[in-house]
This record gives structure tokens, C-alpha cells and sequence, in this order.
């Protein structure tokens, strides 16, 4: 007999249970970074990533912007992981969530054996798609050997739901087994992927739904969900096409998320209020859409005591009554056009951070174990006031993420080029030539040469033991990085250092710029910079050694 099918309650039961698997996975998954180094964060950033997707459902739900079917379902749960998503794997599990609900047909309520395999297989190709240059052995092998599984389940005549699944879900877990054949780096650590492992997690949530397991403790759906299709959980229904009053408390932000927030609402709406702080505010705004409130509100902090109320008459005046203009305009007048070009620069670390606010760009912290969602670089692009932004991700752990917010940037309608700087160095050099007055495309190529002539090394410590393609470490060794790959294994910080610069030193060295970061005291100072004045000796070489108070890595080297 015919087993379920996937309907919209089991694939909200579905991203429930792979958020619950995910958290208590995550520190596993994060080990199998294959750097053994504190920044591997590959299971929080997916587990980050669904966490912040079901908030953003929970906040449109309340709100009765659930849509009611599965497609729409579907589509919400996968713009929710587009704004929560943190790093590669995050933006992936966005697309792999865009893919199955693109493979959804309109006014169904629930689909069977061959629209699951054709889901698999449109979320695999979302996610290679994403991707310029692709790698085999990652998640992405993983998310097309699901689908294949799931395919030959149905080719072979498989009528269950649960039975197809359980198909992709075995092909995944071999997939994933394989991994360390396919990538050199996996098998000298000894571990199979993280995105894969993540992925398979996720898989193995579905199978676990369809087979009635429970979701949580209680095995329920929350209450939020439990609210009839399209209906708001409170509050009076939304007037289509009239301005409406939005007010929500934010918690958990901060002054500059703030103030963000309160620079996006007076774009898309009047008698913007943002008050309180410095972690729970109280916001106040009119607009059309209140889902537009909901979601920058859910991009600067958590959302909750939402009402709305429709206002009568015209909409178009509002009295002193209705709120001041938070605007960054004391008259109230109109505002000038934007010009010029604006960055949104990635950053972690007081010294560097300095550096980047003092050359114009508008911060958003991010940086190992602590990588910023799409959404939040998305609600930097916005804020901005100007004709183009350039967004320097300054990891190699972003670029996929700046990339995804840009794109919905660019659906906005706002003009936003990512320079794929991936690392601090490549951002400093890359902002250190922006014309601000001159033409997006143009800047962006000239940022992007400038970034491409950077080679960057690191200093740091091992947090665990390891192997590498240099040989076994223990934690509390120095390692020597140079372009994300480790070069040395030492006890001491001179000949780590030495390696680092012997592989990275030529003789057109025209600049090199050092960050010191946390751990990088005054004998790591004192050391490196003799290194440096060494080897610069006779040479015309600019050095530059500034405080950076970056995390994880005790020095970042940029040679130019």
C-alpha cells in the first residue's frame, strides 16, 4: 500500500526535525574541517542557516503571508534559508531548498514518488548552478547522488514516498563516504566532507518525517504552524492595497543593526520610529506591505509582538501624531539622490575594522565561527546611500554568500557588484583603489585586479590534532598557511613564519601588509617583523605591520 506523500505539514515537520538534527550535529560537523584550525564552521553555519529560515516562516506566518500550499510553503522556507544562510554550505542548502520548491507545481497539495525524484534532481541542479567552477567530492556530489538514488527508486517502479527517499538517502551516504577519494586535502585530514555530511543530515530528516517519527520532545508541529492556511495567528486581516500601521518588538540587535533597520523602513515606508536599545527596541512604521517591515525587522534581530492595523482614508498624510521621520534628514525635506559608490566590507577585528570604516566602508561583522547571513549583508546593501554598491566578503567562506545577497539585491533593482576579495589583505588592497566617483563595473574590475595581486599567508595555532599534506600536528603547534594551504608545522613561531615567507616572497615584492591579530603579542611582533626587515633589506619594499585584532589567525600576511 502507498505510503504518504510529501504534503506542506510534513515538509514544515521536515525542515523542524533537520534544524534539531543539524543542532545536534553541528560541533561534529565543524571537526570535519580539514583545517585544524578554530575557524571550521561548517555545521553551525547550516545549522544557523535553518534556525534563521524557520524564524523568518514563524514571523510571516503570524502575519498570514504563509501562502497556504506547498509550492508556497516551500518557497517561503526557501527564502527564509536565503536570508539566514552562513557560508558555501548555508547558501547551497538555500538552493538545494529553492530547487525542490521550483519542482512543485502550483495549486498542489501534496506531490508523490516522481515529483520527489524530480525535486531531488532540480535542487541538485540549483545548487551546481550557484557555483562557477564547481568540485566534486563537496555537497554538491552528495545532492546529485541523492537525486540519482531517488530517480532509480522510481525507474524501479518504487510507488512509496518514504521508500524513494530512503533510496536518495542511501545514495547520499555512499556518496558522502567517497569524498576523500575525490579531494586530496579530505583524505590527507582524514575526514569526509562537511557540506556532505550536513546535506545528508538533512535527507535523513525527511526520511526520518515520513516514517512518522517525532520532530522534537512532543513530536508536534509548534502552535505557529498549527494556524489555519493563510490566516493570521493574531490580529485582523490585512487590507490589500492599503497603507498599514506595523509595529513589532526587535530583540537581540544592536545600534548599528538598529540603525540599519531604521535606514531601510524610510525606503520602503513613512513615520519610521526605531527607539529603545541598546538590545530591544521598539519599532514603528506605515507602508503597504508589512512583510517588507517583517523581514528587515528579522535581518536586524528576533521579531515578535507583532500588530498591524489598516488605516483609514488615503494613506498618503500623516499628522505629527503618527511618529517622527527617522530619517537622518532633521527638516523632514526631501533627500538628495544618491552618488557616488558605496562598500560593505566583512570585517572582524577592532585595528581592521578602523582601517576599512576610515576608507568608507560600511561594516558588517563577520569573520570565523562568527560568518554574517546573506540576509544581513542584504540589509547593508540596502541601507546604502548611493548609486552602486561593491561588497568585499574578505573570506573565501562569504563569497558565495555576498554573491547570493548581491543577486537579490539586484532583483530589488539596486545596482551591487561583488568583489570576490578572500581574505583581509585582498579587501585592504582592493578597497585601498576604489574610486568612489566613478562607474560600478569599472570600479569593481579595477578592485578585483587589485585583490588578484595579492598572496596571502597566516600565522596560527592548531586547536586539535591533525594530518596535513606537511605532516601530523598537535594542538598548540604553530601553522604556517599560505593561499589555504598549510605550508608548515612547527613548534616554535620563527620557522613557521620562515616557511611562510619563503614560499610567499619574490623578488617584484612591492608591499607587504601584516595584521596582527588576537595572539599576535609583542614577541610575535617583534619576530615577524624581524623576518621582514630581513628580507626587505636593500630592497625597495614597503613594509606595513598594523594591529588588526582580527580572530583565529595571530598574523595575516599580504604580499604584493
Amino acid at each position: 500500500m502507498p505510503g504518504p506523500a510529501l504534503d506542506l505539514a510534513t515538509a514544515r515537520r521536515w525542515a523542524m526535525t533537520a534544524r534539531l538534527s543539524l543542532a545536534a550535529a553541528r560541533e561534529q560537523v565543524d571537526a570535519l574541517n580539514v583545517f585544524p584550525v578554530a575557524d571550521g564552521d561548517t555545521g553551525t553555519n547550516m545549522f544557523l542557516t535553518l534556525d534563521g529560515a524557520l524564524e523568518h516562516v514563524r514571523v510571516q506566518v503570524e502575519l498570514g503571508e504563509d501562502g497556504g500550499g506547498l509550492r508556497d510553503g516551500l518557497h517561503l522556507i526557501a527564502r527564509g534559508m536565503l536570508l539566514a544562510a552562513r557560508g558555501n554550505s548555508g547558501v547551497i542548502l538555500a538552493q538545494l531548498a529553492r530547487g525542490l520548491a521550483d519542482a512543485v507545481g502550483p495549486d498542489v497539495g501534496a506531490v508523490g514518488p516522481e515529483e520527489v525524484a524530480a525535486a531531488f534532481e532540480q535542487a541538485a541542479r540549483s545548487a551546481w548552478d550557484a557555483l562557477a567552477t564547481p568540485v566534486e567530492g563537496t555537497i554538491l556530489t552528495v545532492a546529485r547522488a541523492a537525486a540519482q538514488g531517488a530517480r532509480g527508486a522510481v525507474e524501479a517502479g518504487e510507488r512509496d514516498v518514504a521508500e524513494v527517499v530512503a533510496a536518495a538517502l542511501d545514495a547520499a551516504q555512499d556518496a558522502l563516504a567517497r569524498t576523500p577519494d575525490q579531494l586530496a586535502e579530505l583524505r590527507d585530514a582524514g575526514v569526509v566532507d562537511a557540506g556532505g555530511a550536513g546535506l545528508v543530515l538533512v535527507v535523513e530528516a525527511l526520511h526520518t518525517v515520513l516514517l512518522d517519527r517525532p520532530a522534537g520532545a512532543d513530536g508536534e508541529v509548534p502552535g505557529w504552524w498549527s494556524t489555519g492556511a493563510g490566516q493570521p495567528a493574531s490580529g485582523g486581516a490585512v487590507e490589500a492595497g492599503g497603507t498599514v500601521e506595523v509595529m513589532f518588538l526587535l530583540t537581540g540587535s544592536d545600534p548599528e543593526r538598529a540603525a540599519r533597520l531604521r535606514s531601510h523602513l524610510t525606503h520602503v515606508g513613512d513615520s519610521v520610529v526605531v527607539a529603545g536599545g541598546p538590545h530591544d527596541y521598539q519599532v514603528h512604521v506605515h507602508l503597504d506591505d508589512p512583510s517588507a517591515a517583517l523581514e528587515a525587522g528579522g535581518l536586524a534581530g528576533v521579531v515578535s509582538e507583532v500588530r498591524h492595523t489598516s488605516l483609514t482614508g488615503d494613506g498618503a498624510a500623516h499628522g505629527p501624531g503618527d511618529g517622527p521621520r527617522c530619517d537622518g534628514r532633521p527638516d523632514g525635506g526631501p533627500a538628495g539622490l544618491p552618488t557616488g559608490l558605496q562598500v560593505v566590507s566583512c570585517v572582524l577585528g577592532e585595528g581592521v575594522a578602523a582601517l576599512m570604516a576610515s576608507a568608507g566602508a560600511v561594516l558588517v561583522p563577520s569573520g570565523p565561527r562568527r560568518r554574517a547571513s546573506a540576509g544581513q549583508l542584504l540589509a547593508a546593501i540596502r541601507a546604502c546611500e548611493s548609486e552602486g554598491v561593491l561588497v568585499l566578503p574578505n573570506d573565501e567562506d562569504m563569497v558565495m554568500v555576498a554573491r547570493a545577497a548581491a543577486a537579490e539585491a539586484r532583483r530589488e533593482g539596486l545596482a551591487v557588484e561583488v568583489v570576490p576579495t578572500r581574505s583581509l589583505p585582498e579587501g585592504l588592497a582592493a578597497l585601498a583603489v576604489l574610486d568612489p566617483h566613478g562607474r560600478l563595473e569599472g570600479a569593481a574590475r579595477t578592485m578585483r585586479e587589485a585583490a588578484g595581486g595579492v598572496h596571502g599567508g597566516a600565522l596560527t595555532r592548531a586547536d586539535r590534532g591533525a594530518d596535513t599534506p606537511v605532516g601530523p600536528c598537535r594542538p598548540g603547534q604553530w601553522l604556517g598557511i599560505v593561499d589555504h594551504a598549510i605550508v608548515a608545522v612547527e613548534d616554535a613561531l620563527a620557522p613557521a613564519a620562515e616557511a611562510v615567507l619563503d614560499t610567499l616572497w619574490h623578488p617584484g615584492v612591492e608591499l607587504v601588509t601584516v595584521l596582527l591579530g588576537e595572539g599576535g603579542d609583542a614577541p610575535v611582533r617583534a619576530e615577524v617583523e624581524r623576518q621582514l626587515t630581513g628580507r626587505a633589506a636593500g630592497a625597495e619594499v614597503e613594509l606595513s605591520v598594523l594591529d588588526g585584532g582580527q580572530p583565529t589567525y595571530a598574523v595575516l600576511i599580504g604580499v604584493e
